[in-house]
């Protein structure tokens, strides 16, 4: 309460008081006067002047109250008014009650949706990318299919090309215009160890010169741009190259021709490399047999050309080289010579082969051939 509260109630005090003396002074008068008023006796005269001062002291505060204070004056004269007012906040806040639970319902409701569109987000979010996924696995499938196909095509036009040349080798094989088959050796050559880069290119480089001269005699045609009539495939010379720097042995170096060439065709090769391994020592024995001989000796002339094939077959398993299809070589002297001693012959024998010197990969399989009675269990 502040000092205007103090100062009001203090007022009122007083005022009362003064009131009250007033009253009583006055009836005092009255009383010894023997006064009357309204022609009542001068006891009741007293007594209405107590009550008129008491009205007077209710009145002076009511006044001052309603003076001083806003609320007094509301209390007394608005009450009504305020009443109603009361009464109609009351229900403006009931209706916002109403409203506000209304409003939490929706809220609770729309927190539900969001919850759910959330769920629904990270679901199409999962679903995106697991889509995603599956597009890249499927670009990926797709970009296989599509290099499988290009492939296939690439395929197709080989195997069409290899056909289309497969039919004109036959019409050629026919016509006899075949100048070089496939995988036939043109030439072969022994390079030592030890080559530098530069002697090892020019080694091969006249290996591919003798092969042109050879081609061009055979029939063979030249390109028109080059004017060569043999070429190497691809980089198998760079890769034959790089083999025979690095040897540390001989190598025996062999030039052959990649594909059937026609008569008027250039030629296609490629380097074959091997190391030059020493296969048989001289003198050693590489091949026995033994043998019945007919009494007629019909099959003195079967006998020896087994031996020679089985010989040939040998030489092949060990390593060596053929050359135009052969690898043994017997000398005709020797060949005669044994053939005449089997015709001699009725009784088994045993048939050896003697190393004429020492056998390389390089070939050839030079052979003694010698016989052997007593051995024979």
């Amino acid at each position: 309460m502040d000092f205007s509260g103090f100062l009001l109630i203090f007022s009122i005090i007083i005022i009362s008081g003064v009131v009250a003396y007033l009253g009583d002074v006055l009836g005092r008068r009255i009383g010894k006067q023997r006064l009357s008023v309204l022609k009542l006796r001068p006891r009741y005269t007293a007594i209405l002047m107590s009550i008129i001062t008491g009205v007077i002291i209710a009145t002076i505060t009511l006044a001052i109250l309603t003076i001083a204070s806003e609320d007094v004056r509301t209390a007394l004269f608005g009450m009504r008014e305020l009443r109603e007012k009361l009464d109609s906040l009351n229900f403006e806040v009931k209706q916002r009650n109403t409203e506000l639970d209304v409003m939490r319902r929706e809220a609770e409701n729309f927190q539900k949706r969001i919850a759910e569109l959330e769920q629904k987000e990270k679901d199409l979010i999962l679903t995106r990318s697991q889509l995603e996924s599956q597009v890249e696995i499927l670009n990926g499938s797709v970009k296989d299919l599509v290099e499988q196909r290009d492939s296939l095509d690439e395929e197709i036009q080989s195997l069409q090309l290899e056909l289309r040349r497969t039919q004109e080798t036959i019409v050629a094989i026919r016509q006899g215009e075949i100048v070089f088959q496939e995988d036939e050796e043109m030439l072969r050559g022994l390079a030592p160890a030890g080559l530098t880069r530069e002697d090892a290119e020019n080694y091969l480089l006249t290996l591919l010169q003798r092969a042109d001269e050879l081609a061009l005699r055979r029939g063979a045609g030249q390109d028109s741009s080059s004017q060569r009539a043999v070429f190497v495939m691809g980089d198998n010379f760079d890769q034959a190259l790089e083999k025979l720097v690095m040897s540390k042995n001989q190598t025996v170096i062999r030039l052959v021709s990649a594909l059937n060439t026609l008569k008027g065709e250039p030629v296609i090769t490629r380097f074959i490399l091997d190391d030059n391994k020493k296969i048989f020592g001289a003198g050693q024995l590489i091949y026995q047999k033994e043998i019945i001989i007919d009494p007629d000796h019909s099959n003195v002339e079967q006998i020896l050309s087994e031996i020679l094939s089985e010989l040939n077959t040998l030489g092949v398993k060990q390593g060596i080289i053929p050359q135009r299809g052969r690898i043994g070589s017997v000398s005709a002297l020797n060949l005669t010579d044994v053939s005449r001693q089997l015709s001699q012959l009725n009784d088994r024998v045993l048939i050896n082969a003697i190393a004429e010197n020492d056998i390389y990969t390089i070939g050839p399989l030079r052979v003694r051939l010698e016989i052997v009675k007593d051995e024979v269990p």
